[in-house]
């Protein structure tokens, strides 16, 4: 019997107990000095379980933190990434129906490639005739279809007509739609959630980067007019009719203000139960820009104290923040993964849309996918990292920080350091608030 090589070992503060975390199965169990010494050494010492501790054994071993010697954890790896990678459970389309934008934002992700054009009724046609051809082509459970931009609303008559038609499509056929909204919330109305609710819209998903001020020094409309509050006031006039996620992002210019931001959505009468998630991540580098020793490219090059410290004051509030400490594997790696832009071009994620070098294919032609789409299915980044025990939950990394990093999407984009720094803490803080 051996230990996995996916345990984290993890110390818990004024205790002389230890947590073990397995990064592939996604388990935890909270055991004494003597037996997280005994799982640190291969093989395992049985013997040691035969006084009274027969059933924590095989409780290691259900957990996979044991394993019995003839389990070869690279050979399950090994399936697990290709089963993640050609699951078909899951058809996920992200559609952007137009490049325009209404705002000025300071570190707009698609500087460079932001452009005029918007999805025309011909390809808005074609977006549904490919969408559905993929419907009978994978036979999936579910599809997410997810609208995104430049700002969707400014160009919304694509999205009414391609959520309807999928809405009958998804029926006839028994799968599940699940439709959501990327937008900066300034064109948000309750007409527009009245109508993409009967299509299947499940959520909406709106930027706000702290309090008034923070936010408005960032997200600005084209002629320097603050935009929170017609956000906030958006937000108010559609409360409860469609959860609500708040994807806010910071640096060091606004991420003190965004304990007032919260107090304000709560002084605002949002709850939990309005607001389904909030959620902060820091700015990254863009395109062009480099990795340069002063930016941000990754995860890793924020402090830990950051990421607790805004944790901590989402709940002190009452609302929800994510649980999940994983950063991958990327969405790229899936086979049934696509992001439509308004010309019809396809790609395998939105962070690389309007850059031609990595378009995959063309709604337009029958003809297979590019072989940009076999460099992206078959990088297989993990295979670069073999030994670290975090592979299961970050996969190599995001593919756009890989090419903000090294000009090359082919290349890993480490997170390791933000594993250790802040999934840790993450991990004593649950032990800790259920004891």
């Amino acid at each position: 019997m051996k230990p996995s090589k996916f345990n984290i070992v993890i110390p818990l503060p004024d205790s002389e107990e230890f947590l073990i975390f397995n990064t592939f199965t996604d388990s935890r169990v909270v055991v004494n000095r003597e037996i997280k010494e005994v799982l640190e050494k291969s093989p395992i010492n049985e013997s040691f379980f035969d006084t009274g501790e027969e059933g924590i054994l095989e409780e290691l071993l259900e957990l996979g933190i044991a394993l019995e010697d003839h389990v070869d954890e690279e050979m399950e790896l090994e399936y697990w990434f290709q089963r993640l990678k050609f699951d078909t459970s899951v058809l996920d389309i992200t559609v952007l129906t137009t490049y325009a934008c209404n705002l000025r934002c300071t570190y707009c992700y698609e500087d460079g490639v932001m452009r005029a054009s918007s999805m025309g009724d011909e390809i808005c046609k074609r977006t549904i005739l490919w969408i559905i051809k993929r419907l009978d082509q994978v036979r999936p459970n579910t599809l997410r279809l997810l609208f995104f931009g430049g700002e969707p609303l400014l160009h919304i008559t694509p999205m009414k007509l391609i959520s309807e038609e999928l809405f009958y499509a998804c029926q006839r056929r028994k799968i599940d739609l699940d439709i959501r909204l990327v937008t900066n919330g300034v064109l948000l109305t309750r007409e527009v959630i009245d109508c993409l609710k009967k299509f299947g819209l499940r959520g909406i998903k709106v930027t706000l980067d702290g309090d008034q001020e923070a936010h408005d020094a960032k997200r600005r409309y084209r002629d320097g007019r603050g935009t929170f509050d017609t956000i906030l006031e958006n937000l108010k006039q559609i409360m409860g009719k469609v959860p609500i996620t708040i994807g806010g992002n910071f640096d060091d210019s606004n991420k003190e203000s965004i304990p007032r931001l919260l107090s304000r959505l709560k002084a605002s009468g949002f709850t939990r139960k309005q607001i389904e998630m909030i959620r902060f991540k820091p700015i990254l580098t863009t395109f062009g820009q480099g990795c340069t020793e002063n930016r941000v490219c990754t995860f890793s090059s924020i402090k830990v104290e950051d990421f607790l410290w805004i944790k901590e004051e989402i709940e002190k509030r009452g609302f929800t923040t994510s649980e999940d400490i994983s950063l991958g594997p990327c969405e790229v790696v899936r086979e049934h993964n696509y992001v439509i832009d308004p010309g019809g071009k396809i790609y395998k994620c939105a962070g690389f849309v309007g850059r031609e070098e990595f378009i995959i294919g063309d709604i337009k032609d029958d003809r297979p996918l590019l072989h940009t789409n076999t460099q992206f299915m078959t990088a297989d980044l993990w295979r670069k990292c073999r030994g670290c025990p975090y592979i299961p939950i970050c996969g190599g990394g995001c593919r756009v920080n890989s090419q903000t990093l090294w000009g090359n999407f082919l290349s890993s984009a480490c997170e390791a350091e933000y594993f250790m720094k802040v999934s840790q803490t993450l991990l004593k803080d649950e032990v800790t608030e259920r004891r």
